[in-house]
This record gives structure tokens, sequence and C-alpha cells, in this order.
């Protein structure tokens, strides 16, 4: 269960975290950040939906499509983790139109809060859960004695 909520705390993340982006929330910025974002708010949408439809699966398959999104998702973070840092105490605006917000790493924050979720998911991921008893009697052989 702590996998699930871990997961869709990583997609729902995501989502919230790109709407700044869409929405300019940090002033008029380039279009890119604005693409940034739709694309951080359709992962995120798409992991929403792969965790609640084949969260609890422990099949390989399952497991490997989660984890590819979950990598994708930390991957995206990376580039705007870099920039707040890059940019911190400058404005971001390109000056078409001129912009006073001015960039602070803090703004990294919910990024690297992502990051950790993500992590942890593929933690999560990458552990092999106990089956049922009914599945281990299954996989056993059948005895020679009978």
């Amino acid at each position: 269960m702590k996998k699930v909520i871990a997961m869709l705390i990583g997609g729902i993340g995501s989502i919230l975290l790109g709407l700044p982006y869409i929405l300019h929330a940090f002033g008029p910025t380039e279009a890119e950040v604005m693409t940034w974002g739709q694309v951080s708010l359709y992962t995120g949408i798409v992991l929403v939906c792969l965790s609640a439809g084949i969260g609890r699966n422990n099949n390989i398959a399952a497991r490997l499509v989660l984890a590819l999104g979950y990598v994708v998702l930390i991957l995206l973070q990376v580039h705007p983790i870099f920039l707040w840092f890059t940019f911190h105490g400058t404005g971001i605006s390109d000056g078409t139109p001129p912009s006073t917000f001015v960039a602070h790493w803090c703004y990294a924050t919910p990024h690297i809060a992502l990051v950790i979720v993500s992590l942890l998911v593929l933690y999560y991921l990458a552990q092999r859960e106990p089956q049922s008893a009914v599945a281990q009697q299954e996989l056993e052989p059948p005895s020679l004695q009978e």
C-alpha cells in the first residue's frame, strides 16, 4: 500500500508542479517554460492512471513500465533544478515583455522533493513483494511421494 501511495504522490506532485509553469506564475517567460509545464502535467496524469491501474500488480512488466515512468519523471526535474540554482538572484525573463520576477534557489525545492519521491517509488518497485500462500503452492513442484 505504501508503494501505491508514493506513486500517487509522485504523479499528483508532477501535475501540481506543472501548473505554475503553464499558468505563468513566474511572470512572462519563454514558450519552452510553458511546454515543460505541459509535459510535467501530462506525465503526472499518465503516472496517476498507471499507478491506480497497475500499481498493485507484482508482474515484472507492470513494474518495469512504472519504473520507466518514474525515471522519466526524475529526468524531467534535472533541468529545472539546475536552472533555479543557476539563475538565483537574477531575472528569468528574456525582456519581451520585461518582468520583475527574480529567480531563487528555493523554487527548486518542489523539484527536489519530487526526485526524492520518485527514488522512493523506484526503491519500492525494485523490492520483491511476498507472494500469497496460494501463489507459493502453485509455484512449488509437486511432491514425488504421491
